[in-house]
């Protein structure tokens, strides 16, 4: 039995149903202002019932004495405070659960081995952002930055979650590759960042910016190259056709430069 006073309740907890059984029928028979259900009571004060409210301290007090053989403190002013009881069955078995866990690059796969709702929407809350797909027993994790991992790791290492016992299915030397994967795309992705910014004038000649893929970037060269090419100026004066020729130039040369950035990227 365990009493936990606050400064407006005292908490009576005890996994003994013979217990909770005694103090829930003390309650009942004696409080007035009582609500519950089978494994939890709560009794409110009210003013006519502080005779009743001390004597039920009192035997509280003999009972925890009794089974702990230390005193409750501070209980000689605390009948104005809500009487809690509960009940706990700390051995009370539970639900045994699988999880196949597998590694789609940038996706981590977790499989339950039946759909159990509860645990579901358990994973959704613990998850939260993390998630891309979420049904039928199947949750499948993105990846998005470092705390992704980190979230992963901390779940599989903990064999209980709420009641369940969990039993993973994880091949280690398939993560340690997934995650060795993870972290050279995103040391990739940081230098790509890194050169960006210094070819940030190539971009601006092409209108376009990192963001772009490889084919969009294509797609604006084509139409510049067009639009500059000397073969379409013939007609024009020498200082339009030295425009033209110059700028033809400079988007060659941005192409050139960016087409080969976007190759050592991938």
């Amino acid at each position: 039995m365990q009493v936990i006073q606050t400064l407006e309740s005292i908490n009576v907890n005890t996994d003994d149903i013979t217990v909770f059984h005694y103090f829930k029928n003390l309650i009942s028979k004696n409080f007035s202002k009582v609500v519950g259900r089978k494994n939890k009571i709560f009794s409110f004060f009210t003013e006519d019932e502080i005779p009743q409210r001390r004597y039920f301290l009192k035997v509280l007090e003999q009972r925890y004495r009794k089974k702990t053989n230390t005193s409750i403190q501070n209980l000689q002013d605390a009948h104005f405070k809500t009487f809690k009881l509960n009940f706990e069955q700390i051995n009370m078995p539970k639900t045994l659960l699988f999880i196949k866990v597998e590694f789609a690059y940038p996706h981590i796969l977790i499989k339950l081995n039946t759909n159990e709702k509860l645990f579901m929407s358990y994973m959704g809350n613990y998850f939260k952002n993390h998630i891309s797909k979420q049904n039928n027993g199947l949750l499948i994790l993105e990846y998005k930055d470092e705390n992704t991992l980190e979230l992963f790791e901390a779940f599989a290492n903990e064999n209980e979650h709420l009641r369940y016992c969990v039993n993973f299915d994880i091949n280690r030397n398939e993560y340690k590759d997934f995650r060795q994967k993870l972290h050279n795309k995103v040391n990739t992705q940081w230098k790509f960042n890194a050169l960006a910014k210094l070819f940030s004038s190539y971009f601006k000649i092409l209108e376009c910016t990192p963001q772009n893929d490889l084919s969009e970037i294509r797609h604006k060269y084509l139409i510049l190259v067009k639009l500059y090419h000397p073969d379409f100026h013939h007609n024009k004066s020498a200082i339009e056709k030295a425009h033209c020729r110059e700028q033809f130039e400079k988007i060659q040369i941005a192409y050139d430069n960016l087409k080969a950035l976007y190759k050592n990227k991938a």
